[in-house]
């Protein structure tokens, strides 16, 4: 049977001397693995096709589980990612969580909103006009609001307590719950994080905000710190891996 879809490739790996097998993050099909034979070679036509960053049109034979290769039709490569190691570096993270928490050869939407924040935040990082730790958070927290994940902004987690919205109040999240606890509420969590209502601002435009739209936004060093801090433990509680280009991120930075 052949298949056209629209994908991104998340991962690559070399298969003996000049085969590569990818990870292609499907629009249709969610995460798949293809065995692209040859594609190692330079002048082969599928070597430009099969690196990490190509969004395109792959057209593949499946016959069971297993996915050949067969063209593909490149829409982006994302080129000005490798201009800068630490852009490069980023991106490199969020095709790394991607690969993580995609589905295995499930679609449904989504993967497709999933996919659409993907390439969106390649796509601010080529621009570079973020902070790209901004760009991460967002990305970050929105991908775990697709996943299931979506933080309770509104009300207390725990006691379903409405929270009133006030410029001057400072806020609690804790990621093990899920979203914000009350003042009676917070002393059953040690671990939490204190925000301001700007953060909390922030969170929700990013949660709700269409995705077009996301990284149309600037935030200053205080917001950035707080919803950093947030995103660190909310996404490491619900992820439960530690990345590798995560890591070399902190090593350059500081």
């Amino acid at each position: 049977m052949i298949i056209k879809t629209k994908a991104l490739v998340v991962k690559e790996s070399i298969v003996g001397e000049s085969d590569k097998y990818i990870t292609l993050f499907t629009k249709d099909l969610g995460k798949i693995q293809a065995i692209a034979p040859k594609s190692k070679k330079y002048d082969n036509s599928l070597a430009s096709g099969t690196q990490l960053f190509v969004y395109g049109e792959f057209m593949l034979t499946a016959y069971k589980d297993t996915y050949r290769l067969m063209n593909v039709e490149i829409i982006n490569m994302f080129h000005e990612l490798r201009n800068d190691l630490t852009v490069l570096s980023y991106a490199s993270y969020i095709l790394e969580f991607v690969a993580e928490v995609a589905q295995v050869e499930q679609g449904g939407p989504d993967n497709e909103t999933l996919l659409s924040l993907t390439l969106m935040t390649l796509h601010s990082l080529v621009k570079n006009k973020h902070p790209l730790k901004l760009i991460r958070c967002i990305f970050e927290l929105r991908a775990l609001s697709i996943l299931g994940f979506m933080p309770e902004l509104k009300q207390c987690v725990e006691c379903s307590r409405p929270l009133r919205e006030d410029p001057e109040n400072t806020y609690i999240f804790v990621y093990e719950s899920g979203g914000l606890v009350c003042e009676s509420c917070i002393p059953y969590h040690q671990k939490h994080s204190d925000i301001s209502f700007s953060t909390l601002y922030t969170m929700k435009h990013i949660t709700h905000t269409p995705i077009k739209q996301l990284f149309s936004f600037q935030v200053n060093a205080t917001i950035l710190n707080e919803l950093e801090s947030v995103c660190n433990l909310y996404s490491r509680f619900h992820i439960e891996k530690s990345f590798k280009t995560l890591d070399f991120i902190k090593q350059i930075e500081d």
